[in-house]
């Protein structure tokens, strides 16, 4: 069956559909008036709440924005490799390792090899794990472990598979389509810079946000130093970017600069032997491994090693800020590790306003009836948390905007800040003259 959303590959705010307290998706635009029934009066869309939730969100206090795999879908490459799914890193793996070898090693943890539309990358890994740590502990008493060969047999595949996903996972190129990513950016560049950073907080281990600001001239502290060799040290996020002329001592705070947590670690950061986490797009060695929590069911446990603890801290004391408005998009809420903290501030922070948007909330196939006003809630197939949230606005609790549509989507109905800086007035003028030399 063909995809609704793969038959609209731009992202428009039309699209976006919002719950409501009757436990109905309200689609974007109201209905038409019947000119054969006046009495009839149409219902209105969605358009004018989502949009003042929107900028609400945009002028709060405090800015948190999280993003998951979902976010990454919509980054292009001419003719691929594009952001892949948990398919595709099964795929991945699986052509890597060799069919042969890979059936076998998932024969021996599952007990059978999953049929089409069952791959999950995620419980392969942790099987292999939990099976690698049995078997180690037998292997330590036992100098005659008769199992020694399938120990190695299960090392070999695990370290295969974390390469070919580093490599999967590795598709951001100087010329990748960023539209969502820059467009998602350059809105929130434009809140005042006296007001708090926006903390962005990001699941996924691609450089999209990277490029993007890149492309954009925004500025993303990410723990990182300035130095040659740049090291992560979480003190670096307590610094700031200011421009002082040097007749002056008077200091402003520079437009556009954004926190960046990378939660599960990036595609080019490195942890030497010496345990210090550097940046760095050099090959995987014994000196330098990669800093990221593959997919498997101990990223919990994970979470708690640095630099990934300095991470979940700062999105744990994030959501406790008063007049904080917390933004999720792409996130499926499959990690416990991030939706326990997320629904613990929904419980004890009052003053916490949540934008989620997910284009999983509704089934595609609903969505093809583009008039349809209404399309009932049906919480079959969503996740716990999805669920509480859900039942949350159903009950009218007005700080929580749910919202079914892709990344791409929300980017569009993003809002434009109005009155610009002098200085971001000069970067909007700088950023046509060079998209009219480029055309």
């Amino acid at each position: 069956m063909v995809n609704y959303w793969d038959g609209h590959p731009e992202g428009s705010e039309k699209l976006l559909r919002l719950l409501t307290r009757n436990g109905k998706w309200l689609r974007w635009e109201g209905e038409k008036e019947d000119p054969n029934d006046p009495s009839d009066k149409p219902k209105a869309g969605c358009k004018d709440q989502v949009e003042e939730a929107l900028l609400a969100a945009l002028h709060s206090t405090n800015v948190v924005l999280l993003l998951g795999s979902g976010a990454s879908f919509s980054a292009k490459n001419d003719g691929g490799p594009n952001a892949p799914g948990m398919w595709h890193l099964w795929e991945a793996v699986k052509n890597g390792y060799g069919e042969a070898a890979f059936n076998e090693v998932a024969q021996s943890v599952i007990g059978h090899v999953p049929a089409a539309g069952e791959e999950n990358i995620e419980a392969l890994l942790s099987l292999c794990k939990m099976s690698i740590e049995l078997l180690e502990v037998r292997a330590e008493k036992d100098a005659a472990f008769p199992d020694r060969a399938r120990l190695e047999q299960l090392k070999d595949f695990v370290g295969t598979a974390e390469r070919e996903i580093l490599a999967q996972v590795g598709f951001v190129r100087s010329d990748t389509e960023l539209l969502a990513h820059t467009g998602f950016l350059r809105k929130f560049a434009r809140r005042s810079p006296e007001k708090p950073r926006v903390k962005l907080f990001t699941t996924n281990y691609d450089l999209c946000i990277e490029t993007a600001g890149l492309r954009l001239g925004v500025v993303l502290i990410d723990g990182f130093s300035h130095s040659a060799e740049q090291r992560f040290n979480r003190d670096h996020f307590d610094h700031d970017i200011v421009r002082r002329a040097a007749s002056s001592t008077k200091a402003d705070y520079l437009d556009g600069v954004f926190h960046l947590y990378k939660l599960h670690g990036s595609v080019d950061w490195r942890r030497r032997s010496d345990d210090v986490v550097i940046r760095s797009v050099d090959a995987p060695g014994d000196d330098r491994k990669p800093v990221l929590i593959y997919p498997r069911s101990s990223k919990y446990q994970e979470a708690f090693e640095s630099p990934y603890l300095d991470m979940f801290a700062a999105l744990q004391a994030a959501l406790r800020e008063p007049d904080t408005t917390l933004i999720v998009s792409g996130f499926g809420f499959a990690d416990d590790h991030i939706s326990a903290p997320i629904w613990s501030a929904i419980e004890t922070n009052l003053s916490l306003r949540l934008v989620l948007c997910d284009r999983g909330f509704v089934e595609h196939q609903k969505l093809f009836d583009e008039d349809a006003q209404e399309i009932a809630l049906d919480l079959a197939g969503q996740r716990a948390y999805q669920s509480k949230i859900a039942r949350l606005v159903q009950q009218g609790d007005t700080r929580i905007t749910m919202l079914n549509g892709r990344f791409e989507d929300l980017a569009d109905a993003l809002p434009m800040i109005s009155g610009k800086t002098d200085r971001q007035l000069l970067q909007d003028r700088l950023e046509k003259l060079r998209e009219g030399e480029g055309a």
